[in-house]
């Protein structure tokens, strides 16, 4: 199953609206920031690129080091010329990016890897070097009605259980596997992450809720997050 198919291609509505609207949500960011050198980290099949402007695409870098996934990035972006990527995290250019942004990534790793890629930003990000992180809302009522979504087109995700729901849904603990890379969102709460992140020594400038501009994490997808280490 391609990637696109479970995202912009999505045969669920709702979820080609989610999608759609948080690559033009990036890509709008990617360009009001005005940056010279952007960093896509874990970039999938590059679908944001095609959200791009001209001058945007220009800045660009991808890294995504899952074979398969690179195949389709290279298979949906072979229409454009002069795409850079990266496959190797120890190929990056350090102290090179002012701006990366990274989305839809830490909710799949545990405890460790995430420390090691926050290590791994803060070497590869300039001084004063900002930050774009997207992660999915699951907890709370919109963890429900994602979940019910999942369900219904055949799509549940890895520890989807009746328990888990409810406890989704009340923002209790949910233990998850400690694996370096998780498939599934069950058990991930955006909250906790957000203080690991300020344990981090990142700075936040702006969280932004998408596809809504309202309701905050009530019944919105993702939470974006402008920040930038400290110094």
């Amino acid at each position: 199953m391609q990637y696109k198919s479970i995202t912009i291609s999505s045969k669920n509505t709702f979820k080609r609206f989610s999608h759609s609207k948080r690559f033009l949500l990036t890509a709008e960011l990617l360009r009001k920031h005005k940056c010279q050198k952007i960093l896509d980290y874990g970039a999938g099949d590059g679908e944001v690129y095609k959200f791009l402007d001209d001058k945007t695409k220009k800045k660009i870098f991808f890294f995504e080091p899952n074979v398969s996934m690179v195949r389709e990035l290279r298979e949906n972006l072979k229409n454009f010329k002069n795409i850079k990527v990266f496959t190797k995290a120890k190929k990056i250019f350090i102290n090179y990016f002012d701006l990366i942004c990274i989305n839809e990534v830490f909710e799949h790793l545990n405890f460790q890897e995430q420390k090691k890629l926050i290590n791994n930003l803060k070497q590869i990000s300039r001084k004063n070097g900002k930050i774009i992180i997207s992660v999915p809302i699951e907890v709370g009522m919109s963890s429900l009605f994602k979940n019910i979504i999942r369900i219904l087109i055949n799509q549940k995700h890895e520890n989807t259980t009746f328990l888990n729901l409810i406890k989704s849904c009340l923002y209790l603990k949910i233990d998850r596997p400690n694996k370096k890379y998780n498939n599934s969102h069950i058990g991930f709460n955006y909250l906790h992450f957000i203080k690991f992140l300020k344990k981090e020594n990142l700075i936040f400038k702006k969280l932004i809720f998408s596809p809504f501009s309202i309701l905050k994490g009530l019944l919105n997808s993702q939470i974006f997050i402008i920040a930038k280490f400290k110094c």
